[in-house]
C-alpha cells in the first residue's frame, strides 16, 4: 500500500444515463478512473566502483513511487454485485518512455467480479507483499533510504494470477492467491501461491504475508514470509518490518519472478537453494509530523546472510516530507548503507533504473542523497 492515495477524476457514462431515461428497466451505473503518478528527483551516490571511488549525479525517477498511468472502473451489477477492472503502467518522466519495454500495461492488468462474498480478480496483479509493505516503514518501502526495500527482495507482481480478497471483518481483510503456471504436462511448474492478512485495531496496523513461487520444473522454489506493521502514537508512527527468503533468485524462476536490483550475489549469479540458508531482513523506523505540511522521518535496518558468505549489510536514514497540496510533496532523504564481506546491497528507490544508479563493488559501502517532487492526479 502506498499512502496519499492519488486524487480521482471520475468520467459518468453518458449513454446509460440516456438509456435510463428512455426506459422503464433499470440499468446498471458505471465510472471510469483516470489516474497517475509522476515523480522526479535529483540524486547524488558515492561508492567504489571498479577499484574507484565513484560518485554519480542523475536525474531519477520512481523516488517515492513509480510514475505510472492508470484506468480503473466499476460497473453496477445490481443484486449487490459488481465488475470491476485495472489498467496501470509505468513510465519514465525524464524521457517519456515505458518503464518496461516488454510490456504496456506492466504493473496491473485485471478484471474483477465483486459482491457481498468478497472480489475475484484474475490478470497481472499486485503481490500482497508490494501492497504491504509501504505500511511497515517510514520511508514507504521506497526512496534511497528505505532499508527495508533495499535489503528486502518481495517480488511485487505476478502474471496469470487469480486472486480472492475477502471482505472486511472486525477491520480485517484475508487475500489468496494462485498463478497458474502454464506449463504442459505440470500443475506446479512455474506457479505462484499467496496469502496474506492485514487488520487496523485502533492505532495498531498489522500485516502478515507468504509467499512460495515454483521455478518451471517445480525442482526449485522461492519461499518468503513477510510481518510488520505500525502503530500511531499522536504525532506520528512507529514501524516494525521482519522479511525472510531463501536465496533462490530470478534464474530458477523463469519469468515469474525477477530480480532487477541485484541485491543477493554481487556476481549477479544465483546463490542456491542450499536447505537453511535465508536471508532475514529486519527494519526500525518512525516518523513525526511537525505540522500539518511536515513530516520527518528516520530509520535504519539489517539484512543478516545464513550462508556461509556471511555477507551482511546495514543502513540508517533520514527523510523530510513536505507537502505543498494534498497532491504535490517535496521529500529530501539523506542514507548511508554499509556492506560487509562481499555483499553489494544498493540504493534503489520505488523502482530500480539502471542508469540512475551505481552498483557498489563487493563489500563496498554507500552514501545517498535525493531531492524530489511527486505529484498525483
Amino acid at each position: 500500500m502506498q499512502s496519499h492515495q492519488p486524487f480521482h477524476r471520475r468520467f459518468g457514462l453518458i449513454p446509460a444515463a440516456l438509456l435510463l431515461a428512455a426506459a422503464p428497466a433499470a440499468f446498471a451505473q458505471s465510472s471510469v478512473t483516470i489516474y497517475g503518478v509522476v515523480d522526479v528527483y535529483t540524486a547524488y551516490q558515492k561508492s567504489t566502483v571498479g577499484g574507484k571511488d565513484t560518485s554519480l549525479w542523475a536525474m531519477g525517477n520512481n523516488g517515492q513511487m513509480t510514475s505510472r498511468l492508470g484506468f480503473k472502473g466499476v460497473e453496477d451489477l445490481g443484486g449487490g454485485y459488481r465488475a470491476s477492472f485495472n489498467l496501470e503502467t509505468g513510465f519514465d518522466p525524464s524521457t517519456g518512455g515505458l518503464q518496461n519495454s516488454y510490456r504496456y500495461f506492466d504493473r496491473q492488468s485485471w478484471v474483477g467480479l465483486g459482491g457481498g462474498f468478497g472480489e475475484v480478480r484474475v490478470g497481472r496483479q499486485n503481490s500482497v507483499m508490494f501492497l504491504y509493505s509501504g505500511n511497515m516503514d517510514a520511508f514507504g518501502a521506497a526512496t534511497y533510504g528505505s532499508a527495508y526495500n533495499n535489503f528486502a527482495n518481495w517480488l511485487a507482481r505476478v502474471d496469470n494470477d487469480i486472486s480472492y480478497i475477502s471482505p472486511k471483518f472486525a477491520n480485517t481483510t484475508l487475500e489468496l492467491h494462485y498463478s497458474v503456471g502454464e506449463r504442459a504436462g505440470s500443475t506446479a511448474g512455474n506457479v505462484v501461491y499467496q496469502i496474506g492478512m492485514q487488520t487496523q485495531q485502533g492505532p495498531l496496523y498489522v500485516a502478515s504475508a507468504y509467499l512460495n513461487a515454483n521455478n518451471t520444473t517445480n525442482t526449485n522454489s522461492v519461499k518468503q514470509f513477510m510481518l510488520g506493521g505500525n502503530v500511531e502514537y499522536g504525532s506520528g508512527k512507529v514501524y516494525l518490518a521482519f522479511f525472510r527468503t531463501n536465496e533462490v533468485i530470478s534464474a530458477t524462476t523463469g519469468n515469474v519472478f525477477t530480480n532487477p536490483a541485484g541485491k543477493y550475489d554481487p556476481a549477479g549469479a544465483v546463490v542456491g537453494n542450499t536447505a537453511g540458508d535465508y536471508h532475514n531482513t529486519y527494519s526500525l523506523s518512525a516518523d513525526y509530523r511537525i505540522n500539518a505540511q511536515t513530516t520527518l522521518g528516520a530509520g535504519g535496518g539489517y539484512v543478516k546472510d545464513g550462508s556461509r558468505y556471511n555477507n551482511n549489510a546495514r543502513q540508517f536514514s533520514l527523510i523530510v516530507n513536505y507537502d505543498l497540496s494534498k497532491r504535490t510533496r517535496l521529500y529530501a532523504v539523506a542514507s548511508r548503507l554499509v556492506n560487509q564481506n562481499t555483499a553489494a546491497y544498493r540504493m534503489t528507490g520505488a523502482s530500480f533504473t539502471a542508469s540512475q544508479a551505481l552498483s557498489p563493488d563487493a563489500g563496498a559501502s554507500e552514501t545517498g542523497v535525493q531531492l524530489g517532487i511527486r505529484h498525483t492526479f
